[in-house]
């Protein structure tokens, strides 16, 4: 329907700002006169719009959801050496950020959304209607304090430890606030949401465009989870909180209706089993049978209501929303505009998917589109995040950017595998009602399968303690919501985002070092003829034919072909600028490389260009490089530990990963000694 982003738009003309960014000078506004802008639904509804805005710039769409949610075990930006030290995106990438304009426009943008979310708050809670009850305004209400609230987790997830203030700026109150644990504020915005949820109507009376019930019940569920997880503490250190005063607690009640109070970390697992389970006796649904259907609908309009997504941000072509463009399938040129992604998925994360899952093919795809009627093959750098493709929009008269392309925010099996983790935390072993949960999310992604029994029922019942229940959570949120950016913070909360690094590096070099038949010797990688190679049931090679445009693959991630072996010593390879200059099918089988392209094999020193030498049988010494974006992709958690591929990088295991991002320099002055980066991990002040 995409009806939210069509009256913005509207309201923007209405308003004759000259651009979005006049649009969001919330400095020309006053707050003397909240009350009367926010005294009836239809002007409350005009300033709502103006917060949820600030989803359309730069700063959102393809920065803090997209392009700055990386790197991963599953979605990366891959770095070379020379880019380690970059102070743009690709630092944010290796987790090496530096100060650049964009942290700047990304830190102001998002007080300025929450600055504005707390006027609405302020406005709407003085007006008459508001206060007699009127439905609609209690309901612009709840949006307002929701759209707070997910501003708020953005930033605490970001920059740790941030500012925070419950009402507006005005003339009296600056709000030149120091970092407050984010634990307070998590705290706080539950207590928020727990308060207005009631108030709140529900998607099928809205639509999945606007904050709705739903969605409240779910983000609490959500931000319950992150208050009793792990994160980054001022001395530098991955942490719980252990804190249990006023300011960390909250006050609701239980499933049975009984008050309680949650104030330690653990008192929160209760609070998102709660809220799950609110939210699934009011308002429970059936998932969707066609996966790739949720994001097909946000393609060219969006979900239902009461169906997967809870929210997603609605955009229109040409007025807002990279989906598309910067994160998505890749179109290089065509009819419909074109959009690179700057995020791939990693080698071991599409070859952890059951070969029958249907969220494989949805997710991860090894070609892209050259022009409309032609593909173009990836490699095993460029596996697509495959859920969007604006090939598929219905409209052709659509810029590059701005694709209108929606969102997903948060989906109803992000509810359900929180509300399993919940209970598995609860009770230090899965429950009935956890594995219920899990058994919803694998019931759909294998419902037209051979082997569902083995993948649904024997698989969830061989899940019978604490850690193997963990571990299927991991990996199940993993395979669910792959290329939908919410990895980052989930390993995050987890503290497990430096295990997962290392399983990837690890996998990557296990993986190449077998097929290619590498040994490590002395510190290096050395060719020796004499290893065997072992079927690890992953494909070395992509195999392929070009027929008609198309790439139609030979064999899938999971299938091991001899290159020595007829025909797939003759495949020959097939480059994007012979495809664009020639015709639509070529003759033969192709190739690309898939986990051999990761690392090289040479007689010679690519340094030095000079040869190896000779063994005793008078044949050339060969020796491996692993490619450097391996060693620099995730820089800032590695350096100086993994320096040239062939080290021990267990260690890094127990190293804290440098994720917070340095408060801009800028407001670091402009507080006068308020703010500070110190502490935190923090690698460039």
């Amino acid at each position: 329907m995409k009806k939210k982003f069509l009256y913005i738009a509207a309201l923007v003309a209405g308003l004759s700002f000259s651009s979005c960014e006049d649009m969001l000078d919330t400095e020309t506004l006053s707050t003397d006169n909240l009350e009367y802008l926010c005294s009836n639904p239809t002007d409350a509804r005009k300033m709502i719009a103006h917060v949820y805005s600030y989803f359309c710039e730069d700063t959102y769409t393809s920065r803090m959801s997209t392009n700055w949610m990386q790197n991963t075990d599953i979605e990366v930006g891959y770095v070379s050496k020379s880019q380690s030290e970059s102070a743009d995106r690709r630092g944010v990438w290796c987790l090496n950020t530096k100060y650049f304009s964009d942290v700047l426009k990304c830190w102001d943008n998002s007080l300025k959304a929450i600055d504005f979310a707390n006027q609405c708050i302020q406005g709407i809670e003085q007006s008459e209607m508001y206060k007699s009850g009127d439905k609609d305004m209690m309901q612009l209400h709840g949006e307002a304090y929701c759209l707070r609230a997910y501003w708020y987790w953005l930033m605490c997830n970001f920059w740790g430890d941030i500012p925070f203030a419950a009402t507006p700026t005005s003339k009296d109150d600056m709000h030149n606030d120091p970092r407050t644990d984010k634990n307070i504020i998590y705290s706080h915005l539950i207590q928020d949401l727990i308060n207005v949820e009631e108030e709140m109507q529900w998607s099928d009376a809205m639509t999945v465009e606007y904050m709705n019930r739903d969605f409240a019940l779910g983000f609490i569920v959500k931000l319950a989870m992150f208050r009793a997880g792990y994160s980054m503490q001022a001395d530098g250190t991955m942490a719980r909180s252990t804190q249990t005063g006023e300011d960390y607690t909250v006050t609701y009640k239980d499933i049975d209706g009984n008050e309680q109070t949650a104030s330690s970390a653990d008192d929160y697992y209760k609070v998102a089993q709660t809220y799950a389970l609110k939210l699934i006796s009011l308002k429970d649904r059936a998932l969707n049978p066609n996966f790739k259907e949720i994001f097909d609908n946000e393609i060219n309009g969006c979900n239902p209501s009461s169906g997967d997504v809870l929210f997603e941000m609605g955009f229109v072509p040409n007025s807002g929303g990279d989906i598309g463009w910067c994160h998505g399938l890749s179109v290089v040129s065509s009819s419909k505009g074109a959009g690179t992604t700057y995020s791939n998925l990693t080698p071991s994360y599409a070859c952890s998917f059951n070969s029958e899952d249907q969220r494989l093919a949805a997710t991860c795809a090894n070609y892209r589109w050259l022009y409309d009627n032609k593909q173009g093959v990836c490699d095993g750098k460029g596996i697509q995040p495959a859920k969007w493709c604006r090939m598929d929009l219905s409209v052709t008269n659509v810029a590059s950017k701005g694709t209108g392309i929606n969102w997903p925010i948060l989906r109803y099996a992000d509810v359900l595998l929180l509300l399993a983790e919940a209970e598995n935390e609860i009770n230090g072993a899965p429950t009935s009602t956890a594995k219920e949960m899990l058994k919803r999310v694998r019931e759909r992604a294998f419902i037209n399968a051979s082997n569902k029994t083995a993948m649904v029922d024997t698989y969830i019942n061989n899940l019978t303690d604490y850690n193997s229940f963990k571990k299927a959570i991991i990996n199940e949120r993993g395979w669910e919501f792959g290329g939908e950016n919410i990895r980052k913070f989930d390993l995050i909360r987890w503290n497990y985002y430096g295990d997962a690094i290392v399983n990837t590096i690890d996998w990557i070099r296990k993986a190449a070092m077998n097929y290619l038949q590498l040994e490590i010797a002395n510190g290096e990688y050395v060719y020796n003829k004499e290893l065997e190679i072992e079927n690890m049931g992953i494909a070395p090679r992509l195999y392929y034919y070009y027929k008609n445009g198309k790439v139609e693959f030979e064999n899938d991630y999971f299938t091991y072909c001899d290159k020595s072996e007829s025909p797939y010593k003759e495949a020959t390879t097939l480059k994007d600028d012979d495809i664009k200059a020639a015709n639509a099918t070529f003759d033969g089988l192709k190739y690309a490389s898939f986990i051999d392209g990761f690392m090289s094999v040479s007689s010679t020193d690519p340094e030095t260009n000079q040869a190896y030498g000779k063994d005793e049988a008078g044949n050339d010494i060969k020796k491996g490089v692993l490619n450097e974006s391996v060693i620099y992709s995730w820089f800032g958690f590695t350096e100086g530990v993994l320096v040239d591929g062939t080290e021990d990088i267990s260690s890094l295991r127990s190293k804290v990963v440098p994720y917070v991002m340095p408060i801009p320099t800028d407001r670091i002055t402009s507080s006068n000694g308020v703010l500070s980066n110190d502490g935190y991990a923090i690698r460039n002040k």
